[in-house]
């Protein structure tokens, strides 16, 4: 009797404890499009390497800074970014729901022109995601009678420092940008699980991480046409440091027999591996058939320094409306590709593989000096998670998102 316990809570605990913390509660390497940035660009879906004429281009393309119109001080923030993953049938017959939701700035950017050069300040957040779990699942198999997760988990990704561009001509320029690279990681974790028989296994787990780097970007325009301008821009994080990190767990078992049988582990573990972040380079053309319209469309190519990681292409495209002098409107469509492999009988367990579509909206209100953006974000994408090694078949997964923005800007 013990022995088939011992089996069926082996095989639990790999459900749970692969759901429950294996699965991304961390930031989201996999995807390299998790937030857009800006106000024009991001209800563009993040087409914005040819255009990134104000301070948002110190992020897409600091080339672009070089053709701003003139001084500016601008912000944006998420007013709502609501993320929702599902992995179905993950615990038995049961799916596992996991729910991301952020409330922060995630840009801001000082922009100071002259005749032919640029100078900008600007604070990214390109990643951030933050947890908060209190999960109950009753009955999910014979032999369980109840599994409690409770979940506190943030991890948010940090960019910030100057930029500056030069203009080499009426229709050429070259920018660079040098960010400081801050990443700060925290979960803290408490499960319980109760079997049919009355034993029961406790789990608690605290862990912190903090990575330091540079993340060193150039860039160029080009106008070979009156009414078509083409960007590039190339950046990767050099990371000074990989994460420290510290485990400590807590697990006790009691049999129910009568007899106290109890036994208790505590563990500590520390870690100085870095990762090794991808080289990307973006390519994009901007095309102004009229003085109130604009189509733009990106490609952002991410070379993987990482064994087991793919060369990924992203495409974006937008377009911009003025409907008169104060008032636009524009649209996007990106994608978020996944750089994994795709799960297979022969993957060593915990993995998953999704490719995420998502499109944008925004609007605009211009006056005299300033502006206000409202915009809104929409992914969604269906995949394939291998639970664990032995299974028979992956299963299916789900993941959508939705982003509410606000963004102001003021010339100064």
């Amino acid at each position: 009797m013990k022995k088939d316990f011992s089996n069926i809570w082996l095989r639990f605990s790999i459900l749970i404890f692969v759901c429950s913390f294996a699965y991304q509660l961390h930031a989201d390497d996999a995807h390299y499009k998790n937030m857009l940035i800006g106000e024009r660009a991001a209800t563009m879906g993040g087409s914005y390497v040819a255009v990134s004429d104000d301070s948002t281009g110190c992020y897409y393309n600091p080339g672009g800074i070089a053709y701003a119109v003139g001084d500016s001080l601008s912000g944006s923030g998420n007013v709502m970014h609501q993320m929702k993953t599902i992995y179905y049938e993950a615990i038995g017959t049961k799916d596992w729901v996991r729910d991301s939701e952020s409330l922060l700035p995630n840009y801001f950017g000082v922009l100071k022109k002259f005749k032919s050069y640029s100078f900008c300040f600007s604070y990214v957040v390109p990643d951030a995601f933050i947890e908060h779990q209190d999960l109950v699942f009753d009955n999910p198999l014979s032999s369980v009678k109840k599994f409690y997760l409770s979940l506190h988990s943030e991890d948010i990704t940090y960019l910030m420092g100057p930029s500056a561009a030069m203009r080499l001509g009426e229709d050429l320029s070259i920018g660079l940008t040098l960010y400081y690279h801050y990443r700060s990681f925290m979960r803290q974790q408490h499960s319980f699980l109760e079997s049919t028989n009355g034993s029961y296994e406790l789990f608690y787990e605290s862990k912190k991480q903090r990575e330091d780097g540079m993340v060193p970007k150039i860039g160029a325009q080009w106008s070979p046409f009156n009414l078509l301008t083409l960007g590039v821009a190339m950046d990767q994080a050099i990371l000074f440091n990989g994460p420290f990190q510290g485990d400590v767990s807590y697990h006790s078992t009691d049999n129910s027999t009568g007899t106290a049988s109890l036994t208790t582990t505590f563990n500590s573990t520390k870690t100085e591996v870095k990762r090794k972040l991808p080289l990307h380079i973006a390519f994009g053309a901007a095309y102004f058939p009229t003085p109130s319209q604009l189509y733009t469309f990106d490609l952002d190519y991410y070379q993987a320094q990482e064994k087991g990681r793919a060369d990924v292409i992203n495409y974006s495209g937008g377009t911009e409306y003025y409907i008169d002098p104060t008032n636009a409107v524009r649209f996007g469509l990106f994608t978020n590709f996944d750089n994994r492999p795709t799960p297979d009988s022969s993957t060593t367990g915990p993995t998953d593989y999704i490719d995420i579509y998502g499109l944008s909206f925004g609007y605009t209100s211009y006056s005299s000096s300033s502006s206000l953006t409202f915009g809104a974000i929409y992914t969604s994408g269906t995949g394939k998670a291998w639970l664990y090694s032995g299974l028979t078949e992956s299963k299916t997964m789900t993941r959508e998102s939705i982003t509410l923005l606000f963004s102001a800007s003021s010339s100064l």
